[in-house]
């Protein structure tokens, strides 16, 4: 029987923030169900739905163009997919487009390496637009950035500058809103909280972080200085 092979972009916004990563897959494994649409399943004693992502979002993180890849058993109209699976998804859940690809596509995780972020924090106490923009250059012209981070390990500290690509920010009424891009991949990355509490402590920038919020505005094939959606043929290639 063959396998069509189906990447959709989708939102995760509102409410739907709140879902976990794992639990994300059973929301789509049970909408795709309820959908009517036959999914293609894994080998072995325990077999699994064959549905991939992206790289993971961080519970109350939303996202304006997340990726998913689903295999499924039959061969079906892309229109129809989107519609009838679009019915059964949870509120803040949008999909917004697909394609079919190869087999032998590269996965997601395999490709995606650049994400974009917007946080936006509320002022601790007033700040000028120079101030901020003073900070946020002495911070990238830092050559490390120490961050100590708990894991399962422990506290391990670890130097965040490498991963970051661009950082920018500015004055919006009572809040600091800064456009974010880092590296993601197979070696990890940096959580966007982190680099702007590093900032706001290096730079002794008053900024209330426990009012913070993160939107990951997109994650990119980043590829010889150009950025391209997994969706697109040069993204698919590499």
């Amino acid at each position: 029987m063959s396998v069509l092979r189906v990447r959709i972009a989708y939102t995760k916004l509102e409410e739907a923030k709140y879902i976990a990563h794992l639990d994300l897959a059973r929301v789509f494994e049970r909408s795709i169900r309820r959908a009517g649409i036959r999914m293609a399943y894994s080998e072995g004693f325990n077999p699994h739905p064959k549905i991939a992502f992206g790289s993971a979002l961080a519970v109350g993180v939303e996202g304006e163009r997340e990726y998913v890849d689903i295999e499924l058993q039959q061969d079906m109209d892309l229109k129809e997919i989107i519609g009838r699976l679009q019915e059964q998804l949870p509120s803040g859940i949008r999909l917004i487009e697909g394609r079919v690809v190869a087999q032998g596509t590269k996965a997601l995780m395999a490709v995606l390496n650049a994400a974009s972020y917007r946080i936006t924090v509320p002022l601790g106490l007033p700040v000028s637009e120079e101030r901020l923009q003073e900070g946020i250059t002495a911070w990238l012209r830092r050559g490390q950035v120490p961050y100590t981070r708990y894991s399962k390990k422990g506290w391990v500290e670890k130097d965040i500058r490498p991963w970051i690509k661009e950082l920018t920010g500015r004055i919006q009424g009572d809040e600091a809103v800064f456009e974010l891009e880092v590296e993601v991949g197979n070696q990890g990355s940096v959580r966007p909280e982190e680099v702007i509490a590093s900032l706001c402590d290096l730079e002794n920038l008053p900024l209330d972080l426990d009012g913070l919020n993160t939107k990951r505005t997109g994650i990119y094939v980043s590829y010889e200085g150009q950025k391209f959606s997994p969706m697109e043929h040069e993204a698919i290639g590499k």
